[in-house]
């Protein structure tokens, strides 16, 4: 009993400490457009100059369900695993250990817009991996039941 009300107290103590100030993000916790998000945190624009202004308001960063990968998430890792190992040239090599965030949205029917990466020099490698990215199929995200566009970021290591 005693190992029981000490693992409780340490659960509670480990819930408590992970909702502080200091370890909260940014993200909000209800449906969020990009424009909504920026407006509650404006030093966060430049992480958003990659899409058009224009789309702020119908873009969303938090919704009530993320688009998923149809085929699973372990099927995109080994397609990207494919891509890197089959790739003859040098350049997977030159970004290998790096961890490279590619962004992009998903459309209302799954489809992806406005992919971009973190790399400063893209390269045949990196090219690979975004035919690589673009070729695998999301459901869209949605919100109130409503398919919408939502930005979506996949961190690949090399």
């Amino acid at each position: 009993m005693k190992l029981f009300t000490l693992l409780v107290f340490l659960l509670l103590l480990i819930g408590t400490a992970c909702k502080t100030p200091e370890t909260s993000s940014n993200m909000p916790s209800v449906p969020t457009t990009v424009a909504q998000f920026i407006d509650k945190n404006p030093e966060s624009a430049e992480n958003f100059t990659w899409i058009d202004e224009d789309d702020y308001r119908n873009t969303w960063v938090m919704v009530d369900e993320f688009p998923r990968i149809i085929n699973g998430m372990r099927d995109l890792q080994d397609r990207i695993s494919r891509t890197v190992r089959n790739n003859p040239s040098e350049d997977c090599d030159q970004i290998k250990g790096e961890r490279v965030l590619y962004q992009f949205v998903i459309n209302e029917q799954g489809l992806i817009s406005n992919l971009k990466s973190n790399l400063e020099e893209p390269n045949s490698c990196s090219d690979l991996m975004e035919i690589t990215i673009r070729s695998t199929q999301y459901t869209s995200g949605k919100v109130n039941g409503e398919p919408v566009r939502v930005v979506f970021g996949l961190p690949v290591k090399f």
